[in-house]
């Protein structure tokens, strides 16, 4: 980067605090010299908050009341439990021996 690029970033960076400061003081004195014209002086504010009271009369709002919400009842029932696998089964088949004598083991 050229001395100049920095240079130049240099001087955005400062002006770009500076405005920011001047619109900060500016926002603040603003803010404050509304602050005190909106406050009221004590000693007239005693009488007239007594005058205001008095000249209002109360004003009665009526409102809906929220419907209740229906009751909505969740049962958790458990899940049947698995039946295990039953052991497997094996047939074992064994051929008879036969004997040359007609079937008889003696």
């Amino acid at each position: 980067m050229n001395s100049i690029h920095r240079v130049g970033l240099g001087i955005a960076g400062l002006v770009a605090v500076l405005v920011m400061a001047v619109a900060v003081f500016v926002q603040g004195s603003i803010g404050g010299s509304t602050a005190q014209a909106q406050a009221p002086d004590q000693n007239s504010s005693d009488s007239a908050a007594a005058t205001d009271a008095t000249a209002l009369d109360p004003e009665t709002i009526y409102i809906n009341p929220v419907p209740t919400a229906p009751v909505i009842t969740v049962i958790h029932t458990p899940r049947p439990a698995r039946r295990k696998a039953a052991a497997p089964v094996i047939h074992v088949i064994v051929p008879s021996q036969t004997s040359d004598d007609g079937g008889s083991d003696d």
